[in-house]
């Protein structure tokens, strides 16, 4: 994601962005940020239909949060010691969203409804660009 830079009216400062950086000449340039990835795999899922009311309270939160749903159970392959159940991903523009968006209140009432018998490997990563 890159920062658009705004003029501001102070003396001595002609433009700033969140995460700029200036260059020799002390101009401020734009700085690209990495997004930010949920991983989700469930290494086991007792009752699939009793993750409705999760799904339900989830999604909003996630899109509220500025995250963009990947993949969600689609098919797998999985090597090594992979695991082939249901995996989700979901991307957001910055890492700071992904873990604003975790941490938001109503992220945090969906995850009150996620079943007791739903074991869930869940992760917040930083993208590379």
């Amino acid at each position: 994601m890159t920062i658009p830079l705004t003029a501001l009216p102070v003396a001595g400062i002609d433009r700033l962005s969140v995460n700029s950086k200036s260059d020799v000449s002390g101009r401020t340039q734009e700085v690209s940020m990495a997004k930010g990835y949920w991983v989700s795999v469930y290494p086991a899922i007792s009752d699939p239909e009793s993750l409705t009311a999760y799904n339900k309270l989830a999604r909003p939160a996630v899109q509220a949060g500025g995250g963009r749903t990947l993949s969600r159970g689609g098919r797998v392959v999985a090597h090594e010691a992979g695991i082939t159940q249901r995996v989700v991903l979901v991307e957001f523009d910055s890492f700071e969203l992904a873990v604003a968006a975790y941490e938001s209140e109503a992220y945090q009432k969906a995850l009150v409804a996620l079943p007791d018998g739903v074991q869930r490997d869940f992760r917040i990563v930083e993208g590379i660009d």
